[in-house]
């Protein structure tokens, strides 16, 4: 690992990212993730406990995950050690008489269950976990969809999914259509913490649940997180109003600079939402998504605005740039002091 790679890292460390659905991290369960360039591994215990450690042996660094765990200990695949489930070596076979000293014993992370996800956050001073402000008003439960593997750095993913100017192409005939393009001038307001996109509203061919042909809605777009962002969208009133309204969230989890793992978290106000049908539609956009985000270059963001030309579209993510580049977020991005490389 470079020395920039290891500074960029630092800029970045105290986030919260998830790495597990609750759903899989069922008791007893061992789940190994990779985060910031660091092999990790998820431990769920039979009494409810989780763990995060390195998915290394602090004896000689096999992979942990190769080995076995019972949910009450995990045992290393290359010479038997043993922890229990809260990260104590318990056992070394080669020498079972003798006291276990406490330099053999795992490592562990801070880790938080929210929004249906566990988070784990690696550095000794740890922000906020990203705000999902329409959360607590969901009506039905949606699993969340991921993590789906994206080769480019997490802040092109979340600036994609700030742009709706992108929706009648990438998107046609779902999100928009290339005959009614137009994106409406909005807002762009500074939140505590974050910045907000307001009042944008832009017309799509299907835009609501009860809706029987094209029509405007109404969407909001927030980041507090240099990895994550939220929207909701509000159809008029002809089309549902609120009772047809949701809100998404989006978390891209760094593998490295230029690879994470993406979440999509769901809140729906309609209570006739089919969990499944739902999540159908928005895997298919993802998708829709992918091909044309991995192929920006450079794959990190560059944060100066000399970089890249612009449109009046593109106020919200330049918002978000702008934003990166005040908290000195540099991991993923190309930082405006040094606009060079890809």
């Amino acid at each position: 690992m470079t020395g920039s790679v290891v500074d960029a890292r630092t800029s970045i460390v105290n986030e919260w990212f998830p790495v597990a659905s609750v759903i899989d991290a069922t008791p007893g369960s061992m789940l190994p993730f990779r985060l910031l360039e660091g092999r990790y591994v998820l431990l769920a215990d039979t009494r409810g406990g989780v763990i995060v450690t390195a998915d290394s042996c602090p004896h000689r660094g096999a992979q942990l995950s190769l080995g076995r765990f019972d949910g009450e200990r995990l045992q290393c695949p290359y010479h038997g050690w043993e922890f229990s489930s809260d990260g104590w070596c318990v056992n070394r076979p080669a020498h079972p008489s003798q006291p276990v000293p406490d330099g053999c014993s795992l490592h562990t992370f801070r880790v938080r269950e929210a929004y249906g996800l566990w988070w784990v956050c690696l550095g000794d001073s740890p922000r906020n976990i990203p705000s999902f402000p329409l959360w607590d008003e969901r009506v039905v439960e949606i699993p969340p969809i991921g993590p789906k593997t994206m080769n480019t750095s997490g802040p092109r993913v979340i600036e994609n999914f700030l742009d709706i100017a992108h929706f009648p192409y990438v998107h046609t005939n779902y999100l928009g259509i290339a005959s009614n393009s137009d994106v409406r001038d909005y807002e762009v307001v500074h939140i505590d913490g974050g910045v907000e996109a307001r009042n944008v509203v832009f017309w799509q061919p299907n835009p609501g649940p009860r809706s029987t042909h094209g029509g405007d809605v109404m969407y909001g777009f927030r980041v507090d997180h240099p990895y994550a962002a939220s929207l909701w969208k509000r159809p008029s009133d002809e089309d549902g109003g609120d009772k047809a309204g949701f809100a998404l969230m989006l978390v891209a989890s760094p593998v490295n600079p230029v690879e994470c793992r993406v979440w999509m978290l769901t809140s729906s106000q309609d209570r006739s939402t089919d969990p499944d049908l739902f999540n159908a539609f928005n895997e298919v956009i993802f998708a829709q998504d992918v091909a044309v985000v991995e192929s920006q270059e450079p794959k990190r963001l560059p944060l100066d605005p000399r970089a890249e030309a612009h449109q009046r579209a593109d106020r919200m993510s330049m918002a978000f740039r702008r934003w990166l580049g005040e908290r000195g977020i540099a991991y993923g991005t190309i930082p405006a002091e040094s606009n060079n490389g890809g």
